[in-house]
Protein backbone atom coordinates (compact mmCIF):
# COMPACT_ATOMS: atom_id res chain seq x y z
CA UNK A 1 0.00 0.00 0.00
CA UNK A 2 1.60 3.43 -0.56
CA UNK A 3 1.55 6.10 1.81
CA UNK A 4 -1.34 7.31 3.01
CA UNK A 5 -1.48 10.66 2.84
CA UNK A 6 -4.62 13.40 3.51
CA UNK A 7 -6.00 15.78 0.92
CA UNK A 8 -7.38 19.32 1.63
CA UNK A 9 -7.51 20.18 -1.80
CA UNK A 10 -9.04 17.67 -4.16
CA UNK A 11 -9.45 19.10 -7.68
CA UNK A 12 -10.65 16.20 -9.64
CA UNK A 13 -12.36 12.69 -9.15
CA UNK A 14 -11.59 9.95 -11.08
CA UNK A 15 -13.28 7.08 -10.82
CA UNK A 16 -14.18 3.17 -12.58
CA UNK A 17 -17.71 2.20 -13.33
CA UNK A 18 -18.34 -1.94 -13.05
CA UNK A 19 -17.35 -3.34 -9.65
CA UNK A 20 -16.75 0.53 -7.66
CA UNK A 21 -19.77 2.49 -9.15
CA UNK A 22 -22.01 -0.13 -10.20
CA UNK A 23 -23.30 -2.87 -7.35
CA UNK A 24 -22.74 -6.55 -8.35
CA UNK A 25 -26.27 -6.91 -10.44
CA UNK A 26 -24.36 -3.63 -12.28
CA UNK A 27 -27.27 -1.22 -10.60
CA UNK A 28 -26.19 2.53 -9.88
CA UNK A 29 -27.26 3.58 -6.16
CA UNK A 30 -28.91 6.33 -5.49
CA UNK A 31 -26.31 6.95 -2.88
CA UNK A 32 -23.62 6.83 -5.62
CA UNK A 33 -25.53 8.86 -7.87
CA UNK A 34 -25.82 11.63 -4.95
CA UNK A 35 -22.27 11.53 -4.10
CA UNK A 36 -21.43 12.31 -8.04
CA UNK A 37 -23.47 15.42 -8.15
CA UNK A 38 -21.86 16.53 -4.69
CA UNK A 39 -18.70 16.26 -6.20
CA UNK A 40 -20.09 18.04 -9.47
CA UNK A 41 -21.64 20.64 -7.41
CA UNK A 42 -18.29 21.43 -5.07
CA UNK A 43 -16.94 22.02 -8.41
CA UNK A 44 -14.75 19.34 -8.82
CA UNK A 45 -13.62 18.00 -11.79
CA UNK A 46 -15.74 13.96 -12.14
CA UNK A 47 -14.32 11.54 -14.55
CA UNK A 48 -15.32 7.90 -15.16
CA UNK A 49 -12.17 5.42 -16.10
CA UNK A 50 -13.68 2.44 -17.77
CA UNK A 51 -12.85 -0.41 -20.32
CA UNK A 52 -16.55 0.65 -21.40
CA UNK A 53 -16.79 2.46 -24.97
CA UNK A 54 -17.36 6.45 -24.25
CA UNK A 55 -21.43 6.13 -25.74
CA UNK A 56 -21.94 3.38 -22.86
CA UNK A 57 -20.49 5.51 -20.42
CA UNK A 58 -22.75 8.71 -21.57
CA UNK A 59 -25.42 5.98 -21.07
CA UNK A 60 -25.60 5.35 -17.44
CA UNK A 61 -24.85 9.22 -16.77
CA UNK A 62 -27.37 11.01 -18.72
CA UNK A 63 -28.32 13.29 -15.73
CA UNK A 64 -24.76 15.18 -16.37
CA UNK A 65 -25.24 17.72 -18.81
CA UNK A 66 -21.99 17.38 -21.55
CA UNK A 67 -20.12 20.19 -19.23
CA UNK A 68 -19.89 17.80 -17.27
CA UNK A 69 -19.37 14.62 -18.78
CA UNK A 70 -15.88 13.70 -18.80
CA UNK A 71 -14.52 10.14 -19.44
CA UNK A 72 -11.68 7.85 -20.23
CA UNK A 73 -13.15 5.20 -22.15
CA UNK A 74 -11.62 1.67 -23.46
CA UNK A 75 -9.08 1.67 -20.69
CA UNK A 76 -7.44 4.80 -22.21
CA UNK A 77 -7.48 4.61 -25.32
CA UNK A 78 -9.95 7.36 -25.78
CA UNK A 79 -10.38 10.24 -24.04
CA UNK A 80 -13.28 12.95 -23.46
CA UNK A 81 -13.22 16.00 -21.75
CA UNK A 82 -16.27 18.90 -21.09
CA UNK A 83 -18.13 16.35 -23.82
CA UNK A 84 -15.80 16.71 -26.47
CA UNK A 85 -13.23 13.68 -27.83
CA UNK A 86 -9.76 15.24 -27.23
CA UNK A 87 -7.62 12.19 -27.96
CA UNK A 88 -8.16 8.79 -29.38
CA UNK A 89 -5.41 5.75 -30.25
CA UNK A 90 -6.25 2.86 -31.75
CA UNK A 91 -5.17 -0.38 -32.54
CA UNK A 92 -3.23 -1.13 -35.68
CA UNK A 93 -5.45 -3.20 -37.92
CA UNK A 94 -3.44 -6.09 -38.94
CA UNK A 95 -2.07 -6.95 -35.22
CA UNK A 96 -5.69 -6.80 -34.32
CA UNK A 97 -6.65 -8.97 -37.13
CA UNK A 98 -3.99 -11.48 -36.25
CA UNK A 99 -4.98 -11.16 -32.36
CA UNK A 100 -8.71 -12.07 -33.54
CA UNK A 101 -7.69 -15.34 -35.96
CA UNK A 102 -5.24 -16.64 -32.82
CA UNK A 103 -7.83 -16.42 -30.21
CA UNK A 104 -10.72 -18.17 -32.76
CA UNK A 105 -8.69 -20.61 -33.34
CA UNK A 106 -8.98 -21.43 -29.96
CA UNK A 107 -12.98 -21.21 -29.79
CA UNK A 108 -12.44 -18.48 -27.08
CA UNK A 109 -14.84 -15.53 -27.42
CA UNK A 110 -13.64 -11.88 -28.78
CA UNK A 111 -15.00 -8.83 -30.40
CA UNK A 112 -13.85 -5.18 -31.08
CA UNK A 113 -15.03 -1.82 -31.21
CA UNK A 114 -14.75 0.19 -34.09
CA UNK A 115 -15.39 4.05 -34.24
CA UNK A 116 -17.34 3.69 -31.31
CA UNK A 117 -19.80 0.46 -32.10
CA UNK A 118 -19.69 -3.20 -30.93
CA UNK A 119 -18.91 -5.51 -33.40
CA UNK A 120 -19.16 -9.16 -32.87
CA UNK A 121 -18.12 -11.49 -35.48
CA UNK A 122 -21.51 -13.26 -34.98
CA UNK A 123 -24.47 -13.42 -32.19
CA UNK A 124 -23.76 -16.08 -29.56
CA UNK A 125 -25.42 -16.23 -25.86
CA UNK A 126 -22.11 -14.98 -24.53
CA UNK A 127 -22.24 -12.32 -27.40
CA UNK A 128 -25.58 -11.47 -26.37
CA UNK A 129 -25.45 -11.19 -22.67
CA UNK A 130 -22.10 -8.47 -23.45
CA UNK A 131 -24.47 -6.50 -25.59
CA UNK A 132 -26.84 -5.96 -22.76
CA UNK A 133 -24.28 -5.34 -20.07
CA UNK A 134 -22.95 -2.45 -22.38
CA UNK A 135 -26.55 -1.27 -23.57
CA UNK A 136 -25.01 -1.23 -27.54
CA UNK A 137 -27.01 -2.41 -30.45
CA UNK A 138 -23.62 -4.92 -31.86
CA UNK A 139 -22.16 -4.74 -35.90
CA UNK A 140 -22.01 -8.80 -36.57
CA UNK A 141 -19.51 -8.68 -39.16
CA UNK A 142 -19.07 -12.39 -40.22
CA UNK A 143 -15.50 -12.62 -40.73
CA UNK A 144 -14.25 -10.31 -37.98
CA UNK A 145 -10.42 -10.45 -38.73
CA UNK A 146 -11.08 -9.55 -42.13
CA UNK A 147 -13.42 -6.80 -41.19
CA UNK A 148 -10.46 -5.63 -38.86
CA UNK A 149 -8.04 -5.15 -41.83
CA UNK A 150 -10.21 -2.46 -43.21
CA UNK A 151 -11.65 -0.92 -39.61
CA UNK A 152 -8.58 0.03 -37.80
CA UNK A 153 -10.34 -1.25 -34.14
CA UNK A 154 -9.72 1.15 -30.55
CA UNK A 155 -10.41 -2.12 -28.34
CA UNK A 156 -10.31 -5.67 -28.65
CA UNK A 157 -12.05 -8.05 -25.68
CA UNK A 158 -11.77 -11.52 -25.03
CA UNK A 159 -14.28 -13.48 -23.07
CA UNK A 160 -13.53 -16.46 -21.43
CA UNK A 161 -13.13 -17.97 -17.50
CA UNK A 162 -11.43 -16.91 -15.05
CA UNK A 163 -9.38 -19.41 -14.23
CA UNK A 164 -7.63 -19.71 -18.29
CA UNK A 165 -7.15 -16.02 -18.98
CA UNK A 166 -3.55 -15.59 -17.33
CA UNK A 167 -2.27 -18.62 -19.54
CA UNK A 168 -3.69 -17.23 -22.83
CA UNK A 169 -2.56 -13.37 -21.46
CA UNK A 170 0.47 -14.83 -21.06
CA UNK A 171 0.77 -16.70 -24.27
CA UNK A 172 -0.94 -13.07 -26.53
CA UNK A 173 2.02 -11.23 -24.74
CA UNK A 174 4.72 -13.70 -26.25
CA UNK A 175 3.56 -13.21 -29.35
CA UNK A 176 2.19 -9.87 -30.01
CA UNK A 177 4.22 -6.51 -29.54
CA UNK A 178 3.11 -3.01 -29.21
CA UNK A 179 -0.30 -3.96 -27.67
CA UNK A 180 -1.40 -4.04 -23.97
CA UNK A 181 -3.40 -7.10 -22.70
CA UNK A 182 -5.07 -5.94 -19.26
CA UNK A 183 -7.26 -8.50 -16.74
CA UNK A 184 -10.77 -5.94 -16.68
CA UNK A 185 -12.83 -7.93 -14.05
CA UNK A 186 -13.36 -11.63 -13.62
CA UNK A 187 -13.64 -12.70 -17.04
CA UNK A 188 -12.54 -9.84 -19.89
CA UNK A 189 -8.88 -9.35 -21.59
CA UNK A 190 -9.11 -6.44 -22.72
CA UNK A 191 -6.57 -5.52 -25.81
CA UNK A 192 -5.31 -2.05 -26.41
CA UNK A 193 -2.25 -0.19 -27.73
CA UNK A 194 0.65 -0.38 -25.36
CA UNK A 195 0.82 3.42 -24.68
CA UNK A 196 -2.74 4.05 -23.26
CA UNK A 197 -4.16 3.05 -20.00
CA UNK A 198 -6.07 5.34 -17.40
CA UNK A 199 -3.19 6.08 -15.20
CA UNK A 200 -2.50 8.29 -18.61
CA UNK A 201 -5.56 9.11 -18.76
CA UNK A 202 -5.71 10.78 -15.87
CA UNK A 203 -1.88 12.78 -16.48
CA UNK A 204 -3.43 13.81 -19.44
CA UNK A 205 -6.92 15.39 -18.06
CA UNK A 206 -5.08 16.90 -15.95
CA UNK A 207 -2.33 18.75 -17.90
CA UNK A 208 -5.42 19.62 -20.18
CA UNK A 209 -7.15 20.96 -16.69
CA UNK A 210 -3.87 22.41 -15.36
CA UNK A 211 -4.77 19.85 -12.21
CA UNK A 212 -1.94 19.04 -10.51
CA UNK A 213 -2.21 14.94 -9.63
CA UNK A 214 -1.47 14.78 -6.42
CA UNK A 215 -4.53 16.78 -5.83
CA UNK A 216 -6.70 13.87 -7.30
CA UNK A 217 -8.49 11.41 -5.83
CA UNK A 218 -9.22 7.79 -7.98
CA UNK A 219 -11.58 4.60 -6.97
CA UNK A 220 -10.85 1.24 -8.87
CA UNK A 221 -11.45 -2.74 -8.11
CA UNK A 222 -9.60 -4.15 -11.26
CA UNK A 223 -6.51 -4.57 -12.69
CA UNK A 224 -6.49 -2.17 -15.46
CA UNK A 225 -7.14 0.64 -12.75
CA UNK A 226 -3.85 -0.21 -11.35
CA UNK A 227 -2.20 2.55 -13.19
CA UNK A 228 -4.83 5.23 -12.82
CA UNK A 229 -4.43 4.48 -8.78
CA UNK A 230 -1.01 4.75 -9.13
CA UNK A 231 -1.31 8.32 -10.85
CA UNK A 232 -3.38 9.48 -8.47
CA UNK A 233 -2.74 11.49 -5.25
CA UNK A 234 -4.88 9.36 -3.12
CA UNK A 235 -5.95 6.07 -4.34
CA UNK A 236 -8.94 4.29 -3.09
CA UNK A 237 -9.46 0.81 -3.62
CA UNK A 238 -12.69 -1.40 -2.72
CA UNK A 239 -13.04 -4.21 -0.40
CA UNK A 240 -13.84 -6.40 -3.31
CA UNK A 241 -10.97 -5.42 -5.21
CA UNK A 242 -8.40 -7.46 -6.33
CA UNK A 243 -5.48 -7.89 -4.40
CA UNK A 244 -2.78 -6.28 -6.27
CA UNK A 245 -5.26 -3.57 -6.63
CA UNK A 246 -5.87 -3.08 -2.43
CA UNK A 247 -1.68 -3.81 -2.33
CA UNK A 248 -0.93 -0.52 -4.40
CA UNK A 249 -4.20 1.93 -2.82
CA UNK A 250 -3.38 4.27 -0.39
CA UNK A 251 -7.00 3.34 1.05
CA UNK A 252 -9.52 1.00 0.90
CA UNK A 253 -13.27 1.48 1.27
CA UNK A 254 -16.64 -0.64 1.43
CA UNK A 255 -17.86 -2.91 -1.84
CA UNK A 256 -19.24 -1.84 -4.57
CA UNK A 257 -22.82 -3.48 -3.31
CA UNK A 258 -22.28 -1.39 0.15
CA UNK A 259 -21.44 1.92 -1.46
CA UNK A 260 -17.81 2.04 -1.24
CA UNK A 261 -18.11 4.50 -3.37
CA UNK A 262 -20.63 7.24 -1.59
CA UNK A 263 -19.39 6.33 1.58
CA UNK A 264 -15.58 7.45 0.75
CA UNK A 265 -16.79 10.85 -0.88
CA UNK A 266 -18.63 12.42 1.81
CA UNK A 267 -15.46 11.36 3.97
CA UNK A 268 -13.26 13.34 1.95
CA UNK A 269 -16.22 16.40 1.24
CA UNK A 270 -16.33 16.67 5.20
CA UNK A 271 -12.33 17.21 5.42
CA UNK A 272 -11.64 19.44 2.57
CA UNK A 273 -10.28 22.45 3.70
CA UNK A 274 -13.23 25.29 2.83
Amino acid sequence: MKEKRDLKDVRAVFTDIDGTLLDSEERLSGENLKAIQEVVNRGILMVFASGRSTRSIRNLFTGLDERNFNAIAFNGSEVTLRGEVVSRTMLDSATASQIVRTVSEINIHIHAYVDGELVFSRMTPTAEKYAIHTGLEPIIAGDLAGYLQEHPPIKLVVLSESDYLPSLKEKLTGQFTGVSFTRSGGIYLDITCSNVDKGRGLIEICKREGIAPENTVAFGDSDNDIEMLKAAGLSVAMSNGSEEVRRVATATTASNDENGFSKMIRKLLRNLTP
